[in-house]
């Protein structure tokens, strides 16, 4: 994980006013669909879903189209997508239903584009295996490709019952830290869910073992960690009074994930450099692999770019 010591002071938390969140009409995108809403309410944040539907138009439409007979496709998807928000009370909240055409992840991070979208709220339906390798996750691209935060909704195992994601639960929120930008701004989203919900913070920074050689660069390495940390946890205090830190040696997924279950996370928040491309797909990211094996949900926060 890269470590800049000059950068240790987190900045104003901020807090989602416009959230989007992608329906395919299955339980976990109800799930996440719930989870939305709440942070809607408790934010007093507008609120849209999304639901996505297939380029490939049956052979019978094809036909009727060269026979000069048009079909609106998109409107079976709006109706589903009203009855399915109908069925989901939102109180004074007045969401938004869009519809697009096309591949989901991609459809995703445009309509977030187009809508202004500053949180995409997101189930996972958990692939792993062969299956996974194959095609990743819906969730996983959109955190690759998406233009803001995103939050990966994933249910919990307590005490042998299943028990789903939601806002008003939160009481612990893991937030890894590099120094980096990303983990910088990840950090002020932390805070923000962390006043709204009185939850406590662990700051986590996790050195690699690989860049650590011998017993003096492993003595500095610990050494320059634990000052920068500590400046950290020390300003981010003053903000929160609820506010631990953590320093670990490993892998950092491995670490993280383990941290997680160490302290019951209910949330991690974690920052993320975007990459794509061949990069991406052979490397991902650290975010990206915290998602596909966190024991929670995951928030996922990248810095804004500038022109």
């Amino acid at each position: 994980m890269i470590l800049n010591p000059m950068k240790t002071t987190p900045q104003t938390s901020a807090e989602p006013h416009r959230i989007l969140v992608p329906v395919d009409f299955s339980e976990h995108s109800r799930e996440a669909f719930r989870a939305a809403a709440e942070l809607a309410r408790g934010f007093g944040a507008r609120l849209a879903a999304v639901h996505v539907t297939r380029r490939n138009r049956p052979d019978s439409h094809i036909v009727a189209e060269q026979m000069g007979i048009t079909f609106d496709t998109r409107r079976a998807s709006r109706a589903r997508l009203q009855s399915f928000m109908e069925d989901e009370p939102t109180g004074d909240i007045q969401p938004t239903r869009l519809v697009a055409d096309g591949v989901p992840f991609d459809e995703i991070a445009k309509e977030a584009g187009t809508w202004a979208a500053d949180l995409i709220v997101i189930s996972t339906h958990g692939y792993t295996g062969l299956k996974h390798a194959l095609l990743g996750s819906t969730a996983e691209r959109v955190v690759r490709h998406a233009p803001c935060p995103v939050l990966v909704v994933r249910s919990r195992r307590i005490r042998g019952a299943t028990r789903a994601f939601s806002p008003d639960r939160v009481r612990s929120i893991l937030v890894p830290v590099d120094f980096s930008a990303a983990s910088l701004v990840a950090l002020q989203h932390a805070l923000a869910l962390a006043r709204k919900y009185d939850a406590r913070l662990c700051l986590l920074h996790v050195i690699e073992r690989f860049l650590i050689d011998t017993n003096e660069t492993r003595r500095a390495a610990r050494l320059t960690a634990h000052l920068a940390l500590a400046k950290l946890a020390g300003a981010t205090r003053k903000l929160w009074p609820k506010t631990g830190r953590e320093l670990r040696t490993g892998r950092p997924v491995d670490t993280i994930r383990a941290m997680a279950k160490r302290t019951n996370a209910d949330l991690i928040v974690v920052g993320t450099h975007g990459r794509s491309g061949l990069e991406g797909a052979l490397i991902g990211s650290v975010a990206e692999h915290v998602v596909r094996c966190a024991p929670c949900s995951v928030l996922t926060v990248r810095p804004a770019t500038t022109t």
